[in-house]
């Protein structure tokens, strides 16, 4: 992308993920988790079982002076805080890896195509992980560009088409899930109050939770 002069648009939360692997009690399913709560969504992936235990990859969203607070604490202080914010979902949780810290921002190239070239996955877009829209995103981009460049692969009007088709969609994904990180970031009560509501409501009425999965996929 720098390569080809191309811009990106970046904006940022003040937000910090905690990126780790975990054990715990309850088997995982093969189902991923968020649990949302100020401050950010904390995630629970699944990941093949450790030393016979269930594992997940665990990633922790907060408020960058939370982040550091967290990474300061002595391990029994640290898996105190750990099992506080996951709710208990898949029962007691123990630390297995050490921590890495990430930057959560969004950002979009200007353009996701150039001569000979298209941009995919995030050298053309980057988003807060919530709802691993990033990786369904990625995923959707290599659809379009497989469907668009089998008949000649490099073809400049199916370049063209790629970043027609695939920027606007990417970047209206991109607004819904600031607008989920920003509810997420929500301090106040009320504000917390009408998160949760949302949320309830979406997961309460079936055909609406279904719709939402099929378009978090990419599905029509």
């Amino acid at each position: 992308r720098q390569a080809l002069g191309i811009g990106v648009r970046t904006r940022r939360y003040g937000q910090k993920a905690l990126a780790f692997a975990v054990t715990h009690d309850r088997p995982h399913h093969n189902v991923s988790t968020e649990v949302h709560r100020s401050g950010g969504p904390f995630t629970l992936v699944p990941l093949p079982d450790r030393d016979g235990r269930p594992s997940s990859a665990v990633v922790w969203m907060e408020d960058g002076r939370e982040t550091a607070r967290l990474k300061s604490l002595d391990r029994a202080a640290f898996e105190d805080a750990l099992n506080a914010r996951s709710a208990g979902v898949l029962g007691h949780l123990r630390q297995a890896t050490a921590l890495s810290e990430w930057p959560i921002i969004s950002q979009i190239a200007d353009r996701f195509a150039g001569p000979h070239v298209a941009l995919i996955a995030e050298a053309a877009h980057v988003l807060p992980p919530i709802g691993a829209q990033g990786l369904n995103m990625s995923l959707a981009d290599l659809d379009s560009l497989l469907d668009l460049m089998r008949a000649s692969p490099g073809d400049a009007d199916a370049l063209r088409r790629y970043d027609r088709e695939r920027r606007p969609e990417a970047r209206a994904r991109m607004l819904g899930i600031d607008a989920l990180n920003r509810a997420s970031q929500a301090g106040s009560r009320p504000l917390r109050d009408l998160r949760a509501a949302a949320l309830g409501g979406l997961y309460a009425a079936a055909p609406v939770r279904r719709l939402m999965m099929r378009a978090g996929l990419g599905m029509r």
